[in-house]
């Protein structure tokens, strides 16, 4: 919910809202690492993890389901984001001083589901977004297709940034792999 309530869709537009969090960039709040006024925004489209700075120490380690990645993540296709700094991130069994950025990807539901969405934002800039979750067979089969296109447009002509992007997920839960799955242990006083 607080991904969709401040418009978050990567690490630089969430962590803006988090504390002991920094942003590299002309959108950002940090401007280099303290050796002078340093605005690069090379790395947002190199290595776009890189560019945010975690406890005033570095940039987090990124995992996908506790997977670690380099690979950016894109809001379309995640279903929520957890936050460790610092030594909890060890906790997971990996992470630097900074902590980690987990992102748990979306899954394929037993029970239908849409969401299209469309923003506006400055200099003509537009995302556009579909998600489908389909019930294939009752509580056995479903499938999650969810996709985005994103066209970000700059204050200075011709610079934007055009993404786009797609994504499925399938869920298979066969019924008779979960026939006698359970069996109740009877107390010790019944033969």
């Amino acid at each position: 919910e607080f991904l969709t309530d401040v418009g978050a869709t990567d690490n630089r537009t969430l962590l803006q809202y988090t504390t002991s969090s920094e942003v590299g960039g002309t959108y950002g709040n940090f401007g280099g690492a303290g050796d002078g006024p340093v605005l690069d925004e090379s790395p947002k489209f190199i290595t776009p993890n890189t560019n945010t700075r975690v406890r005033g120490l570095a940039a987090a380690d990124n995992t996908r389901d506790f997977f670690m990645t380099d690979i950016p993540w894109e809001g379309y296709s995640v279903d929520g984001v957890d936050l460790q700094r610092g030594a909890n991130s060890i906790l997971f069994g990996m992470g630097s001083p900074a902590g980690i950025i987990n992102t748990r990807t979306k899954t394929a539901m037993f029970q239908n589901a849409n969401e299209v969405s469309f923003r506006v934002g400055s200099y003509g800039s537009d995302r556009e977004m579909l998600d489908l979750n389909r019930v294939l067979i009752e509580n056995q089969l479903a499938i999650r297709v969810a996709a985005v296109r994103n066209n970000e447009k700059f204050k200075q002509e011709p610079a934007y940034s055009k993404d786009e992007r797609i994504f499925s997920a399938l869920r298979y839960e066969p019924a008779f792999l979960k026939k006698n799955a359970f069996i109740p242990i009877l107390g010790a006083g019944l033969f």
